[in-house]
């Protein structure tokens, strides 16, 4: 994300969303009844005495709009905020939806009644992490491999390939380097020039591979990482990350941070610890000046008791973390509630 403009006074900030994390940071960011400015495409008005069954033709313009309601699928290629317009050449007060996308780089500007502090964190975290590479998982065994990236808004699912091997005796046939060729191919399709590549799975698919790529590329710049999961799939990636061996790699993922928060947290509910979890235990301890660390879901962030709950924890100089609910680790938080914390003493 590129800050362009900002000007709190006056309640606007105008950025440049440049790839697909930012487009789910703005989803984040934007709320029902900001106004947001940004190019657009809209039909022009035609004249009474042209004929009506004629194609009304679109004109590029710059509109504002009052937030009625945001749309984002995950991995989509992009925003939808539909809303009233407020300004622009005509239609005012008719109804329009804005398209978003990473790939046009086009400016938008949002102007709030209030930037709270986990918006402009949100702001400075997606700037600070712009030109972070962006990491590819395979996790493989002998029959099936998963291709995956690693972003800030969670883990896309690029591939899954099928090696349609038979027998046991395999390892130099046909087959295998069909199998191999088909993964390098998506490899190479979705990573950039540098970007690290994490081969995880069960069993020594992983280091026949390794091999492979590295006699089909001998000028790779890529750094290749091999780590042992006792399950292949999603469910490997998922056990990769929970390791702690991407924080090696990469230091600061939003995912990766996520995902071990959480599982810190529900290793001390099983021992019973320093933690509290449930809407009201937590809002009690906050209240009481208790809590070190807030947890919420970007779910529980959007209503008034969430937004409540962020405040005090500013008041008492608590951190906090909004878990992306798009991942397994929001979903696992939302599970218990949807609010945690880690706590300064035990109540």
């Amino acid at each position: 994300m590129k800050i362009i403009y900002k000007d709190l006074k006056h309640g606007e900030i105008k950025l440049v969303p440049e790839n697909l994390d930012d487009i789910w940071h703005l989803y984040n960011l934007i709320e029902k009844n900001d106004l947001v400015r940004s190019i657009t495409y809209r039909s022009i008005e035609q004249k009474e005495d042209k004929i009506r069954s004629k194609k009304l033709e679109k004109k590029r313009i710059k509109l504002g709009i009052e937030v009625k309601e945001i749309e984002f699928h995950q991995f989509s290629d992009r925003l939808r905020i539909h809303g009233i317009i407020m300004e622009g050449p005509q239609d005012l007060g008719s109804f329009h939806t804005l398209n978003i996308s990473a790939e046009k780089m086009d400016k938008i500007s949002i102007i709030k009644k209030e930037w709270k502090y986990h918006h402009i964190n949100r702001i400075e975290e997606a700037a600070k992490n712009r030109n972070q590479e962006i990491l590819t998982f395979v996790s493989l065994d002998e029959e099936t491999a998963t291709i995956a990236i690693l972003r800030q808004s969670g883990i896309q699912l690029i591939a899954e390939i099928k090696s349609n091997k038979s027998g046991k005796m395999y390892e130099s046939t046909d087959q295998t380097h069909e199998y191999f060729g088909n993964i390098l191919s998506i490899i190479k399709i979705n990573k950039t020039e540098k970007s690290p590549i994490v081969i995880v799975g069960p069993g020594f698919e992983k280091e026949h591979l390794i091999k492979f790529i590295n006699e089909k590329i001998t000028d790779n710049k890529s750094k290749i990482f091999i780590h042992g999961t006792g399950n292949s799939g999603m469910n490997g990636i998922n056990e990769a990350i929970k390791s702690g061996i991407i924080d090696k790699i990469i230091k600061e993922n939003r995912v990766v941070f996520e995902t071990q928060i959480i599982e810190k947290l529900f290793e001390e509910i099983k021992k019973d610890g320093v933690i509290a979890y449930g809407e009201k235990k937590v809002y009690d301890c906050l209240k009481n000046g208790a809590v070190d660390r807030l947890l919420l879901t970007d779910l529980r962030v959007r209503t008034e008791k969430g937004e409540e709950m962020l405040n005090i924890s500013k008041q008492n100089n608590s951190d906090f973390t909004i878990v992306n609910t798009l991942h397994e680790a929001g979903k696992k938080l939302e599970s218990i509630g949807g609010f945690a914390a880690f706590l300064r003493y035990k109540i």
